[in-house]
């Protein structure tokens, strides 16, 4: 990076790009690229592409003295695994294996964006953490880190979970588990070292935390983890204040709250009448608008790439008037066959775009019960439903307004 970046700020798309190119040639780890300025992507000669959004994103979000090291970092973590090879034998390689902590929608966009393509996609297999986080193992050297696949694990006769005990092994061995209290009710990780989301799963280390009530956690990023006591409202309070912050900041994951219950970590919000509720509510609403905002426009884009008309409703918010309280819904129109998504209410609407009438209005639960044989349930995530009849004016009654 040259002194005028520095001082003048991020560098454009077009020319962040010529900068991913001339790393990715000095470092000699690719064939032939060519660079989509349409698309933001990299193509390579035989096949696929890079994505070079998420990235530049980060790049610019990062302070300047530290846009050379997330560089690297990405050319280590999507660029460099092309060319080594995995050791043939398990024992060879799994004191190298580490889990990570990830958006669930991550691996989702990155199978509708193969699937768009037309290119193949390697299955990779995940354990859930919640309902919106996904846990899955990586290979780690210090020039590279590759993706586990389940092509690899089948050739190593091991399983999943077998593979998992042995990266939670690795974790708990780094013994670099630095955290940082907030006024004794908060407990913010301060490693660095990339595997800081990835902690949830060292529940034992965890429990040794003076906290108020069962562990509540959130990862807003993969740098963060934040941890208070579910009967700790201030606790609360203050982890939706960290938790916001540190969502804008590079390689965004969640703004899930998470609960351990035994030795699983369970989606979870407080009750109503916490005064945490709002903010935590309003910072997962958030998190699943910007995934269904996603996962909307690659199925469009999908659609429109087989000439399919099929309707990907919006996930939308709604703020109430007296108190302020955001909640969630969706449009079911009559006449359009459309993938809902899994909103708090969905509102069931009539007419044409010029002359809309509601018919009725009922939470996402009481929709299920009324006419839950028309919701057809996708395998995807986040979840959607196909819907191809409207319900009957008997059934819309039993919904009400």
């Amino acid at each position: 990076m040259g002194w005028l970046d520095y001082f003048f700020g991020p560098p454009s798309k077009d020319a962040f790009a010529r900068l991913v190119l001339a790393e990715i040639a000095k470092a000699r780890l690719e064939g032939k690229l060519t660079y989509d300025a349409e698309r933001f992507y990299l193509h390579r000669q035989e096949g696929g592409f890079v994505n070079l959004a998420h990235i530049y994103r980060e790049y610019c979000e990062a302070a300047p003295a530290r846009r050379a090291a997330v560089l690297q970092q990405f050319i280590k973590g999507s660029l460099a695994t092309r060319h080594f090879a995995l050791p043939t034998e398990f024992d060879d390689l799994h004191p190298d294996l580490l889990p990570v902590v990830r958006s669930r929608y991550q691996l989702e966009s990155v199978r509708l964006q193969a699937e768009l393509r037309g290119t193949p996609h390697a299955e990779v297999p995940q354990q859930l953490v919640g309902d919106q986080l996904a846990l899955s193992l990586v290979y780690d050297l210090p020039h590279a880190m590759r993706a586990i696949g389940q092509q690899e694990l089948d050739a190593w006769n091991v399983t999943f979970y077998e593979a998992l005990e042995a990266a939670r092994h690795n974790l708990e061995q780094m013994n670099n588990f630095a955290v940082a209290s907030l006024d004794d009710r908060v407990f913010v990780t301060a490693t660095g070292d990339n595997y800081d989301a990835s902690r949830l799963l060292l529940v034992d280390v965890i429990r040794t935390f003076p906290l108020r009530g069962q562990p509540v956690a959130m990862v807003p990023n993969a740098d963060t983890l934040l941890i208070t006591g579910h009967d700790d409202d201030e606790g609360l309070q203050l982890l939706a204040t960290l938790a916001d912050e540190a969502s804008h900041k590079p390689r965004a994951i969640s703004g899930g709250v998470i609960r351990l219950a035994d030795d699983d970590w369970q989606s979870w919000l407080p009750e109503k009448s916490s005064p945490a509720y709002k903010r935590l509510h309003e910072l997962q609403l958030r998190s699943n608008s910007i995934e269904y905002a996603g996962q909307k426009e690659l199925l469009d884009q999908l659609h429109a790439s087989r000439q399919q008309e099929l309707t990907v409703a919006t996930f939308s918010g709604l703020q109430e008037n007296q108190s302020g309280q955001m909640s969630s819904y969706c449009i079911w129109q009559r006449g359009v066959p459309a993938l809902l998504p899994e909103t708090e209410e969905v509102f069931f609407m009539g007419g044409d775009r010029e002359s809309p009438e509601l018919l009725a209005r009922a939470p996402w639960e009481r929709v299920q019960q009324v006419v839950g044989p028309l919701l057809e349930a996708q395998e995807c995530y986040p979840p959607r439903s196909l819907v191809r009849e409207f319900p009957s004016e008997r059934q819309l009654a039993q919904l009400g307004k």
